[in-house]
């Protein structure tokens, strides 16, 4: 009863924060806290190997089925941290606080569900709430652009997710096993025609790479984490384009194995996923707003993971398990940070900046740990992520891992260049007087910084749960 319990007291922290209006920060604090302590709990005494189920739709084969393994509890441990802190960091949020911390404890529930589901539907049910509470958060409390926005994040993957919810009935009816249980669906694919199985694969890919998200489907990205707020944004790019990377691993990667052209998925899989690297590098480097920097060098990560699946390599997919962590922490520190920086001085536009570590030295710390972290600096969780993935992967890859590297160096170059041209210097005297970061945003990507820099020198206890599950997942593939 953890998951479901877990979900339950979200959804309640959703509807009584509603109602407590001046006290929703605090009310929603509280609840966010169960879910991590449920989840901490699990982590440290009960394992990652967990079920659970309970009866819904029978005459349908539906049923709430939950599950756990390194994979699942490496997610929901994520989420279960980001929240909290997330909230901590919105704590001054005045407009409407009732809904908008209602709206994030919603999209907890929803999350928990997707990276621990076992049935389609509920998985499909999860993966779709999640659209509801970000489409409200971004278009009624977003920026000036925010109802274009929000249309455009909620058209572009919910198409996507129609793509998906088709192929999964595909599958379903193909079958013939009257379940949506998706290791059994998962098992019967194997006996499908090919061209079938091509179609049905496809589907389920076009759902997942816009949710990363990978080029060129990356359309709703620049708006959606432009005009959403800040709060919104860290849980979007930390938590949400996971959705599209645990559906790659968990769905995709076992499927790949026995999926008629193998082959031209592998290699479709290595071109996005280095081109994205690439490409999304290169518009990083010649934005002139920090968000939107920031923004692309998301995409740009999320390419590893593509490259990881391509190759077939347990230690590559251990790595961009790895990654799907370690990034987590690092985009929601950066984009936190970026929030800080729009609010004290007015303006996110690099050259309108310029040598505010003079005046916000706290802010410029935590700022150039989460640049060096995201560039794979040795001793952050990036390093770590990023090795494994490139290493594991050279072997059947050579040629798209040298690309990669390339992508690397371009993601150094556009850190450095922002940190020289926006803290360093001489201070930009037209800011005025700005003030450096208070205590209740300053915690929040403390603690982000605190667990990079320990999972970059002691990444033992998280890579150790997840290089089980990569080993089996693509020992599936290969048999």
């Amino acid at each position: 009863m953890y998951v479901a319990s877990a979900i339950m007291v979200c959804f309640a922290g959703a509807l009584v924060s509603y109602m407590a209006k001046g006290h929703a920060r605090a009310v929603a604090l509280i609840f966010s806290l169960v879910p991590l302590a449920l989840f901490g709990y699990m982590y440290a005494l009960v394992g990652t190997a967990y079920t659970e189920a309970h009866p819904w739709i029978t005459p349908l084969g539906i049923q709430l089925s939950f599950a756990i393994d390194g994979l699942s509890m490496a997610l929901v441990l994520l989420t279960a941290i980001l929240f909290p802190l997330t909230i901590v960091y919105a704590w001054n949020h005045d407009q409407r606080p009732g809904l908008f911390f209602s709206l994030l404890l919603l999209l907890e529930a929803a999350l928990i569900g997707v990276f621990t589901a076992t049935d389609f539907i509920v998985f499909y049910i999860c993966w779709e709430l999640t659209l509801i509470p970000l489409y409200f958060v971004v278009g009624l409390f977003g920026g000036e652009r925010r109802e274009h926005a929000a249309i455009k994040f909620f058209i572009y993957t919910h198409v996507g997710s129609l793509v998906m919810l088709l192929a999964i009935f595909a599958l379903y009816f193909a079958s013939g096993l009257s379940t949506f249980d998706m290791h059994s669906l998962m098992g019967a694919y194997a006996q499908l025609p090919p061209a079938l199985r091509d179609l049905i694969f496809a589907g389920l890919l076009v759902g997942f790479i816009v949710k990363l998200p990978a080029v060129p489907f990356h359309g709703w990205l620049p708006d959606a984490y432009g005009e959403a707020p800040t709060a919104g944004t860290v849980l979007i790019a930390g938590l949400l384009s996971k959705m599209g990377a645990y559906g790659l691993l968990r769905i995709s990667l076992p499927m790949l194995g026995v999926t008629h052209s193998v082959g031209l998925f592998t290699t479709l899989l290595a071109v996005l996923g280095v081109g994205g690297i690439v490409y999304a590098s290169l518009v990083a480097l010649a934005q002139r707003d920090l968000k939107q920097m920031v923004a692309y060098s998301s995409v740009s990560h999320m390419g590893f993971v593509l490259l990881a699946v391509a190759s077939l390599s347990a230690v590559s997919v251990s790595g961009a398990m790895f990654m799907l962590f370690s990034h987590g922490l690092i985009i929601a520190l950066l984009f936190m940070a970026v929030g800080v920086v729009h609010e004290r001085a007015g303006t996110r536009l690099i050259p309108e900046l310029g040598g505010i570590t003079h005046r916000m030295p706290v802010l410029a710390f935590l700022v150039m740990g989460g640049f060096l972290a995201s560039l794979g600096l040795p001793g952050m969780s990036g390093f770590v992520a990023e090795f494994l993935t490139l290493t594991g992967a050279y072997p059947s890859l050579p040629t798209f891992v040298l690309a990669a590297l390339f992508g690397m160096i371009i993601t150094a170059s556009y850190y450095i260049w922002a940190m020289q041209r926006a803290f360093f210097g001489p201070y930009n005297e037209r800011l005025g007087e700005v003030m450096d970061v208070g205590a209740t945003q300053a915690v929040p990507m403390a603690v982000l910084l605190g667990l990079v820099v320990l999972l970059g020198l002691y990444p033992a206890p998280l890579l150790g749960m997840l290089e089980k599950v990569a080993t089996s997942l693509v020992m599936g593939v290969l048999l």
